[in-house]
């Protein structure tokens, strides 16, 4: 094995986050060629937290091969409660941790949840483990913030990166959610703070396509994955390696990754070993 670049992330497009919910669809996922293996329980919310039998499983098998992460779920007003479920992820070494944030979250709330996450981590994982920060865009309209004020608290309180989702699971994509012009400007002040940005919410294949376009470092998918039902469906690696090849044929064709919008090349993420040719 060779150890990689010291960022997972592509300068040339974003890298495909397939959310699995057992060891054999991690199975099928790395088949298939995602970059990273992301693991949840999407029959308890958009960000579910999975069983800890699962975590382990999937990271004894593919920690060093593919880049892993974990849903934490949401604790709302509950700082502590978060840090605790942190730590418990964190003793099977995962290479970064997401927390989601409901409506209404305050600032102060956002920055002390991510610094006792943070805080945890170190108890049971001498390195740090990298926390994403994650927004819903179908709650933004009973926010008291903006996408960017959240990409600026997730700075605050020590993420390496921030994700939009969805979180009701009803078919309404991402994009039938927020602009382009609102995408582009997340991922541009997500870069703008040393970032990293992910995009996610019912994705179909042909905004996948378009949405590779805009400059992210990581676009997730589960429901493109394994025949639109995130719930019913399973993954595969045929619909995977389809995946895979729209974000392979982007980067192929792009001549000029510095000048996308929001492109960051300078972004410093966890070292992971594994594969070369990941």
């Amino acid at each position: 094995m060779g150890r990689l670049s010291s960022s997972p992330f592509f300068a040339s497009a974003p890298a495909l986050l397939v959310s699995v919910v057992n060891l054999a669809e991690a199975n099928a996922a790395f088949e298939g060629g995602t970059d990273f293996i992301d693991i949840k329980n999407p029959a308890e919310g958009a960000l579910g937290a999975p069983r800890p039998g699962v975590i382990a499983d999937i990271c004894r098998e593919y920690k060093g091969k593919k880049p892993i992460s974990v849903a934490l779920g949401e604790f709302p007003r509950k700082p502590s409660a978060a840090a605790l479920v942190a730590m418990g992820a964190a003793q099977f070494q995962p290479d970064y941790l997401k927390i989601a944030f409901f409506s209404g979250a305050t600032r102060a709330e956002i920055v002390s949840t991510l610094q006792e996450i943070r805080q945890g981590i170190t108890y049971v994982q001498r390195e740090r483990i990298p926390v994403v920060a994650v927004a819903y865009a179908d709650t933004l309209s009973s926010e008291s913030w903006t996408l960017e004020e959240f990409t600026a608290f997730a700075q605050e309180g020590g993420a390496q990166g921030c994700l939009i989702d969805t979180f009701v699971k009803n078919g309404t994509s991402l994009p039938n959610v927020l602009s382009r012009q609102q995408i582009a400007e997340f991922i541009v002040s997500c870069h703008n703070r040393q970032l990293f940005s992910g995009l996610a919410g019912s994705l179909k294949h042909e905004e996948i396509e378009s949405l590779l376009t805009f400059g992210a470092d990581i676009i997730g998918v589960r429901s493109a994955a394994c025949g639109g039902d995130r719930l019913r469906g399973e993954v595969t690696p045929q619909r995977v390696n389809v995946l895979k090849s729209l974000f392979s044929q982007k980067r192929q064709t792009s001549s000029d990754p510095d000048g996308r919008p929001g492109c960051n090349r300078s972004l410093k993420v966890r070292p992971v070993v594994g594969d070369e040719d990941h």
